[in-house]
């Protein structure tokens, strides 16, 4: 877990009265931000490319399907997969309801919600209560509350052994070593480790490796790869199997994914 004591606070208001400020970047395939921590809440979309970011012991994909929700003071890093547009969005803590939540969220982006991020202004604690920059943050907000979460959280396990497991599907997601061969390769036995996946990730072995699948294949379908090929390097063993796995957990189809206008 990322200490926030050891990390870089990266300022984002220049004075306690703003309250709201957007802030659109651009990234080049690769870029790697280092872990920092702002006193600001964030929402985060990747308005074109895809971005990988840590949080605590989780892991997310951020496309133009979704933005992130970052409580403020968190320490988080990214990394962009391929060229991204990123357009964030940041909030005084004292300016957000209580409802909002205190733990990184994944939302589907509605028209609306990806409209007013692209059309955001500043406001500070001055802005008169009638102007169209105090509206438009207004109906963010309203927006961000009812925005449907979905589960693109990876979780990662603390223990050195499922670690290395769990790095090696990120790294190659179309692994398809059982159980009792990665027990070979890290030196534990499968029961061992089918009880840290349960103790530590909550869930098994196996639909750990499906979830990073489904992470990987993101930024491939989000490019215009084809989906026969996505699926055979993810490791299904044909383009239906893939897209029953990706549907179960996205919702849609990656052909649906590819081509929805969100």
């Amino acid at each position: 877990m990322m200490n926030r004591q050891e990390i870089a606070h990266i300022p984002v208001f220049s004075s306690p009265s703003q309250l709201f400020k957007p802030v659109a970047r651009e990234y080049p395939d690769g870029q790697l931000l280092a872990p920092h921590w702002h006193h600001a809440a964030q929402l985060i979309y990747a308005e074109s490319g895809v971005m990988e970011l840590s949080c605590q012991e989780s892991f997310w994909i951020i496309s133009p399907q979704q933005a992130l929700w970052m409580p403020a003071e968190l320490p988080h890093r990214f990394k962009a997969r391929g060229q991204v547009s990123l357009r964030s969005v940041y909030f005084q803590p004292d300016a957000l309801p209580d409802s909002f939540s205190k733990q990184p969220q994944s939302l589907v982006v509605s028209p609306l919600l990806r409209e007013l991020m692209k059309s955001a202004m500043p406001v500070t604690s001055s802005s008169p209560p009638s102007s169209r920059e105090v509206h438009l943050m207004q109906l963010l907000m309203s927006e961000i509350s009812w925005a449907q979460e979905i589960p693109l959280k990876l979780p990662m396990p603390k223990d050195n052994r499922l670690q290395k497991i769990c790095l090696g599907l990120l790294a190659d997601p179309g692994n398809d070593c059982t159980l009792s061969q990665w027990g070979e390769i890290v030196g534990a036995s499968p029961r061992t480790l089918s009880r840290l996946f349960q103790t530590q990730l909550g869930t098994s072995f196996a639909i750990w490796r499906q979830q990073a699948r489904i992470f990987a294949a993101i930024p491939r379908l989000n490019l215009g790869e084809p989906i026969v090929r996505v699926a055979m390097e993810m490791g299904y063993d044909s383009a239906g199997a893939f897209a029953s796995a990706f549907k179960k957990m996205m919702g849609v189809t990656p052909s649906e994914f590819r081509t929805q206008v969100v």
